[in-house]
């Protein structure tokens, strides 16, 4: 196993337990000590987690979700990929052949594409992530915007992004958010250029999709750009919160 791979799997479980042990991830990995220490040396380093006696916890990232601590999109692919594509199979039922789609930027959107590859519709995306996902014989119609780049986001964006997303007319959007403040309903993404972009999709389309799994709820980012009403559907993997489920949130099983 790969060491990136195996910083993932380490996040992925700091994601579900919140604190984890050295002699828990050599087991789990099927790895040595010193694999695993330098592995939490990085993960360090990169400012996602506490190094602690024994073994290590996830930080505490709750005030402020900014660029400074995103991910890197390639290194989320396989974070909690099971409930991303449980959403996406739900999502996609709605596409209909000739539909103008937006996908929007990130991993969750990506898994879209397993369930309409073989569907007539034309896609508009600034995901470059979701484009060299593309098989070749996909028989649709890409249209991928421009703008300014930036490879850990694997996605355009910036001013000449917007002015490509007014000329189009979207069936339907799909966007992807950071997280979302349950008592408000407040949608957040951790750059502000990114939350223009999305909300300038949204005044381009009346039917947009929110795809999220649970462990963003309650999630705090730099920028707050739509609230959960403005979605016609929030498709999400599991309702853990004590409230009602709102009547626009679909529980994918």
């Amino acid at each position: 196993m790969l060491s990136k791979e195996r910083s993932i799997r380490i996040m992925e479980l700091l994601h579900q337990q919140s604190s984890v042990t050295i002699k828990d991830l050599m087991q789990m990995l099927q790895t040595s000590r010193s694999s695993v220490m330098r592995d939490l040396d990085e993960l360090e380093k990169q400012g996602l987690i506490i190094r602690e006696r024994g073994g290590a916890s996830l930080k505490d990232l709750g005030k402020t979700l900014t660029s400074y601590h995103e991910i890197a999109t390639v290194d989320k692919e396989f974070i909690h990929a099971d409930e991303k594509r449980c959403i996406c199979q739900k999502a996609a039922q709605s596409i209909q052949d000739g539909d103008c789609i937006y996908i929007d930027s990130g991993t969750t959107a990506a898994f879209l594409l397993e369930f309409i590859q073989n569907k007539q519709v034309t896609i508009v995306t600034p995901n470059t992530y979701f484009v060299q996902k593309l098989p070749n014989d996909f028989t649709g119609d890409i249209f991928l915007l421009g703008g300014q780049f930036k490879k850990a986001y694997d996605t355009s964006f910036g001013p000449l992004t917007m002015e490509m997303i007014a000329r189009f007319h979207f069936d339907k959007a799909f966007l992807t958010a950071n997280g979302l403040n349950a008592k408000n309903g407040e949608v957040y993404v951790f750059d502000i250029s990114i939350g223009a972009m999305k909300k300038a999709v949204m005044e381009r389309c009346s039917d947009c999709s929110l795809l999220m799994d649970a462990s963003k709820f309650n999630q705090h980012a730099l920028c707050c750009w739509a609230h959960a009403d403005d979605f016609v559907h929030v498709y999400i993997d599991q309702w853990t919160l004590s409230t009602d489920l709102p009547d626009n949130f679909t529980v994918c099983q």
